[in-house]
């Protein structure tokens, strides 16, 4: 048996400083810090923010770190996105994948994050190249990170027929969950298909269902009524998400009521990714809303709401670090959470909301909870969120997996 204290702990919504007992790799105990000695290993918090470890509940890891490959970037629309995204796929190999997806898992470790939900294309382009990497890379960072795969098929499954056959392989081999994104059929007519598709491999293998839906902030875009609609008429209320949403922002205020009401009846989480979509949606020259969704008005109706990543120094977008603190800071100010209970909930994005996303148990600092913990010098979350020079350690099951030190000489 192992056992660790984390001394001196501030704790979210707590007043005062706790100590935390870790026993294998579990919270055993929570208790105020009185400074009395303690026994076993110990890790002194200092007095900084401790909270659980960062769940990332949208990323593209096989995509990450392929900026530029095919050269300067002069076209952004969705037409000239997906052209390019699929010309640097076909070019993907195995040991390409794990390379760089590897570098950006050891990226979020460092940055606090302890589970992701990953989206991995599954398409005639690429075939099966990026899951049977992932499935590796899933296995080599099993001790410092949890890593849930979505089958997703990026190219369409109207467009490209051969998708279906290998995303049935790739439920076959180990993914986890069904993706989808009837926006990239490129006509509407054929979102129902491909949402029949979807929901059949759902169906077929008992998984859930994750969807890209309504990736351009334009009302005429209505795949996340559909989905919902779907969901309802299926059954499946409780297992579908969807991701993006972009375009509920742009609808008129009725029909928006009637679309996030529809969502919250089909038991749907949302999640958005405002740090990639704020450069990528929206076109013409002047900024509008900028795939900031409405997750205020999906909060009151009582839909989860978590916030990912997205993308990381790819073909769909050059920046990008990986860090849940950041995409909190985004959402705020995309989302306009201004109140302390509002920006509370920006970080819950990035937390709790994110994990009941993902779907995990035992996720907290409570007993009982595992010891997914991150440890910052500064006490105050304000600070965290605004990126005050510091420490940062991550810690997985109650070992320390990743240290991140910043300073200014």
């Amino acid at each position: 048996m192992t056992t660790t204290v984390v001394a001196n702990a501030q704790l979210l919504d707590r007043e005062g400083l706790a100590d935390l007992t870790v026993t294998d790799g579990v919270i055993t105990r929570v208790a105020p810090a009185t400074g009395a000695p303690r026994t076993g290993a110990v890790v002194d918090a200092a007095g900084g923010l401790v909270c659980p470890s960062f769940v990332d509940a949208h990323f593209h890891p096989d995509k990450a770190l392929t900026f530029p490959r095919l050269g300067p970037i002069g076209d952004t629309s969705m037409a000239e996105s997906m052209a390019r995204g699929a010309a640097v796929k076909s070019e993907f190999t195995h040991d390409d994948v794990v390379r760089r997806a590897g570098q950006a898992i050891e990226a979020a470790v460092g940055n606090g994050v302890g589970a992701i939900r990953a989206q991995v294309d599954v398409d005639s382009s690429v075939g099966l190249t990026g899951l049977e990497a992932l499935l590796e890379v899933r296995a080599t960072y099993r001790e410092q990170i949890d890593l849930q795969l979505v089958a997703f098929p990026q190219e369409g499954i109207v467009r490209d027929p051969g998708a279906v056959p290998l995303l049935r392989k790739a439920l076959e081999l180990g993914a986890d969950l069904i993706g989808g994104g009837p926006d990239n059929e490129g006509d509407p007519a054929a979102y129902r298909a491909h949402l029949d598709a979807v929901f059949g491999l759902a169906h077929e293998f008992g998984v859930d269902v994750d969807i890209h839906a309504d990736m351009s902030e334009v009302p005429s875009q209505r795949a996340l009524e559909l989905v919902a609609e779907q969901t309802i008429a299926r059954g499946l209320q409780g297992r579908v998400n969807a991701v993006h949403c972009c375009a509920l922002a742009a609808y008129p205020e009725e029909h928006a009521a009637e679309v996030i009401a529809l969502v919250a009846e089909a038991g749907m989480q949302i999640c958005i990714c405002p740090v990639g979509n704020l450069q990528l949606v929206g076109e013409g020259t002047t900024p509008r809303g900028r795939g900031a969704s409405r997750p205020k008005e999906l909060l009151a109706a009582g839909v989860n709401v978590a916030a990912g990543t997205d993308n990381l120094h790819d073909m769909w977008f050059r920046f990008g670090n990986l860090d849940p603190v950041e995409t909190c800071l985004v959402t705020c100010l995309s989302a306009a959470l201004r109140t302390d209970a509002e920006v509370r909930e920006g970080f819950a994005m990035v937390t709790t909301r994110a994990a009941r996303y993902l779907g995990l148990k035992n996720y907290g600092v409570r007993e009982g909870d595992n010891a997914d913990l991150v440890v910052f010098s500064h006490p105050d979350l304000n600070d965290v969120i605004r990126g005050l020079p510091g420490t940062r350690r991550t810690f997985k099951r109650g070992t320390l997996v990743a240290t991140r030190t910043t300073t200014i000489t």
